[in-house]
């Protein structure tokens, strides 16, 4: 008994203290606006519902504290064709250890070919923009619950531009029941690139394990804006195929569902997402892990 209103004392706590944050910082513009991306064919597929599930190398961006929970060697490989010709890649490597689980990630974003104007709005020269943030992941368990955190460096290139900055990820995992999970992340903390602050997100995850059905709820709050929803569901069939679905509320691009699928073999996993952005486009992205 003690143990449980302890561990509902902390994520009390935990959400007050996250809420009254949120609130004072209020909207506001921020930069660097890819860190808003999520990782991953399987968390898109699901809604980017992933703050209590997430367990593998892309627990560096969702949450650090599920790097507690890797058993073996990692190694996660992500590919998105984004919006506006915009290509995302994520490469990273886990492993357990005997003091708790580590991780190495980066994250390229390449933002194509844009076209130059003068101060006269006349067309100029084109040229190219990309981010860079490379990071550096650890967390461990007390008792039931684990505590991780990811440090990186963000490096923003426009042109002959090149600003820098410093950003955390801070986390926490709590097995609330052999069913169900929660989880809690702060993500973006970190200096300002250039003149605007990073994108700041507190993100409260649950996620529920029924045989071969999970389902995944997110409730977020971006310091530039309002609270949105993520929803998400999987279904497992035979423990080789798996069929996601979720959905996203009240996002910069829009709102809607997604979609996908993965494979699981042996030693390794494929996964696909369908992202659709209404009038926007379409996206696809792919994963592959590999446990070592």
């Amino acid at each position: 008994m003690r143990k449980t209103l302890s561990g509902a004392l902390i994520i009390g706590i935990l959400m007050l203290s996250l809420n009254l944050i949120s609130y004072a910082n209020g909207p506001g513009t921020t930069t660097a606006s890819f860190l808003k991306i999520g990782i991953g064919a399987r968390a898109a597929a699901m809604g980017d519902a992933f703050t209590a599930l997430t367990l593998d190398g892309t627990s560096l961006y969702w949450n650090p504290a599920a790097l507690s929970e890797i058993k073996t060697k990692d190694i996660s490989a992500a590919y998105n064709s984004w919006l506006e010709e915009i290509k995302q890649g994520y490469l990273s490597f886990s492993f357990p250890t005997a003091r708790g689980g580590m991780g190495l990630g980066i994250n390229y974003v390449d933002m194509g070919k844009i076209e130059g104007r003068d101060l006269e709005g006349n067309p100029t020269k084109d040229f190219s923009a990309s981010d860079t943030h490379i990071f550096f992941g650890y967390a461990k368990r007390f008792k039931k619950s684990s505590w991780g955190i990811s440090l990186g460096m963000l490096k923003d290139v426009i042109k002959d531009d090149t600003k820098n900055a410093f950003l955390a990820n801070i986390g926490f995992l709590y097995p609330v029941s052999e069913r169900l999970s929660l989880g809690i992340v702060a993500q973006n903390i970190g200096s300002k690139l250039g003149s605007d602050p990073l994108p700041l997100t507190f993100k409260l995850g649950l996620a529920s394990k029924l045989k071969n059905l999970v389902l995944a709820l997110d409730i977020a709050k971006p310091q530039d804006n309002e609270i949105y929803y993520c929803l998400g569901a999987e279904w497992c069939l035979r423990n080789t195929l798996a069929l996601r679905a979720g959905y996203k509320t009240n996002q910069d691009v829009g709102e809607g569902w997604s979609a996908g699928l993965g494979f699981k073999f042996s030693r390794s996993d494929l996964d696909y997402a369908y992202v659709p952005y209404g009038d926007l486009g379409i996206t696809h992205r792919i994963s592959l892990r590999i446990r070592i």
